[in-house]
């Protein structure tokens, strides 16, 4: 794939014909040969309207690799040509986006100390400027790491950081939904639960680990897809709070937590749980809430929630 984009030309000719998609349309509007042509020569600055044979060429070896169909009309563009051009146009901002630490006005939930965020090789980094954080047991995360959400160039651009930080809130939210569904945020494909574990016997050290589970938190899950490898780690009782059907029970029992902020995905509630089976893995969690009976709800190695 790399080998067949790695001509200017042919990017040009995914770049013309993907511009040919309208907002209101289901797929790009067909280009006939010759304004094809003359849309990449003004593109590149050269004529290729010329050099039939050179042009084809390049066209066809498109074709060839399955991102340019040739239709009634012209050539249009295929999905896998509009995913390359969404990804290099997404990756591809030429000012690199940094921002000093800046503080939050939500405290850590950990400790209550002062919280701050932070950009690094798009990743926002929400850290706890007064204690370790919630990994303290990765030491690849920079000190005091409360949650770190994935962020693209153009997620940035044009953005001042507080923007930032709401589109990362946002974007996270969604991938904790698609993997907790099944479903690979970044490709689709199928995904698999690697960790899904509570300690029992949680109590940290100087160190501020568990010598029992070797982790900050007592709770723990990783989730990684089939194909593409994408990964999320985080914590359970996350995927239990940020389900549709529990926000819904909890919010007609009196407890309102649609209105959340970050702290929703960097710690988990402090709800009661236990294992309700090791092999395969079921959670349940108790959820307290202001009227009427606590609402129990289980969660399985699927990521499967269900309110009992």
């Amino acid at each position: 794939m790399f080998q067949v984009l790695s001509h200017e030309l042919r990017l040009a000719v995914l770049y013309v014909l993907s511009d040919a998609q309208e907002a209101d349309t289901f797929a790009a509007k067909p280009l006939a040969y010759g304004e094809l042509a003359n849309r990449v020569s003004e593109r590149l600055s050269e004529d290729f309207t010329r050099d039939s044979g050179n042009f084809n060429y390049h066209l066809r070896s498109l074709r060839d690799a399955g991102f340019v169909q040739r239709v009634d009309g012209g050539y249009r563009i295929r999905q896998a040509g509009v995913r390359i051009v969404r990804a290099v146009s997404a990756g591809n901002i030429s000012e690199e986006m940094q921002f000093e630490t800046i503080p939050l006005e939500e405290p850590c939930p950990y400790c209550g100390g002062t919280s701050a965020i932070s950009l690094d090789d798009d990743w926002l980094f929400i850290r706890c400027l007064e204690c370790p954080g919630a990994f303290v047991q990765d030491d690849t995360l920079p000190d005091g790491t409360l949650a770190g959400f994935e962020v693209s160039p153009a997620s940035v651009q044009d953005r001042e950081p507080f923007e930032i930080f709401a589109v990362a809130f946002q974007l996270g939210l969604q991938v904790h939904r698609s993997f907790a569904a099944g479903i690979c945020p970044e490709c689709g494909a199928t995904t698999t639960t690697e960790t899904l574990e509570i300690c029992l016997d949680h109590e940290l050290n100087a160190e501020q680990v568990c010598e029992c589970c070797e982790r900050t938190t007592d709770e723990f899950l990783a989730v990684s897809c089939d194909i593409c490898d994408r990964s999320l780690m985080t914590f359970p009782a996350i995927v239990v709070a940020t389900d549709p059907h529990v926000i819904a029970v909890m919010y007609e029992r009196g407890r309102n937590v649609t209105n959340q902020t970050w702290g929703a995905l960097a710690s988990p509630p402090d709800w009661p749980s236990r294992y309700v089976n090791r092999d395969p893995v079921v959670i349940e969690y108790t959820i307290p809430v202001p009227d009427g009976e606590d609402i129990h709800v289980r969660l399985d190695e699927s990521l499967t929630v269900t309110v009992t």
